[in-house]
């Protein structure tokens, strides 16, 4: 006697099986890849505010507090403010296809021309605290951004500039913050919440102030 097997589809079981085990992997992944973009795109900061680092370090007196003062201009398409005074009276404006520059800018403006949902300057998300040498507590520098040098424009000077921006395009929610000193520094983040004590922070290194990624 010969068996005919039948031809049979998949049961509704099976195929909540597969969905499900479908919707797991997509869980762990996009995460994933939403962290692994944001990364990508913190790079920018952290290679602008190191050349804006490298400028003002190897200034031989104070300069002045305009941004532009060591010829610190990021590229075109940047989705970051950069700031040298937390409320950005006077910026670089990039929401034309010409930059639109003054003598007296503080702060350079996001690529609003390319962004055009970013507002031009983000506000500045300052460190949660900050400990400095002994050097830089004299100059007079705390949280604020900007140059600072007791002496009055002789002597050793320091400073503290601010990277403020989007990686999550959500350009609505907390900034993505990022801080740079002339500096060694004890400096805790605002967001996540720190847990333990400060973290060490080298002169010269970007810190993460707030992750837009965690911290909306």
């Amino acid at each position: 006697m010969t068996q005919t097997r039948r031809n049979r589809g998949f049961t509704l079981i099976e195929l909540m099986i597969v969905v499900a085990i479908i919707g797991i992997l997509a869980a762990i992944a996009i995460p994933n890849f939403i962290r692994f973009q944001a990364r990508a795109r913190q790079s920018e900061v952290n290679t602008n505010l190191k050349s804006l680092f490298t400028g003002l370090r190897t200034q031989q007196r104070t300069p002045p507090a305009v941004i532009r003062a060591t010829s610190f201009a990021p590229e075109r398409g940047n989705r970051y403010s950069y700031h040298l005074d937390n409320g950005c009276g006077v910026f670089e404006d990039r929401s034309a296809i010409n930059v639109v520059q003054h003598d007296n800018d503080v702060c350079i403006g996001v690529d609003t021309f390319k962004f055009a949902g970013f507002p031009t300057t983000f506000p500045v998300v300052a460190l949660g605290a900050a400990t400095w040498n002994n050097n830089a507590i004299a100059n007079g520098m705390a949280m604020d951004a900007g140059i600072f040098n007791a002496a009055g424009g002789t002597g050793s000077f320091d400073f503290l500039a601010y990277g403020m921006g989007d990686v999550d395009n959500s350009p609505l929610d907390a900034a993505d913050a990022w801080s740079i000193s002339s500096s060694d520094g004890e400096l805790q983040p605002v967001c996540p919440a720190p847990v333990g004590p400060a973290e060490k922070v080298a002169a010269g290194e970007p810190f993460n102030i707030s992750n837009d990624v965690n911290c909306d």
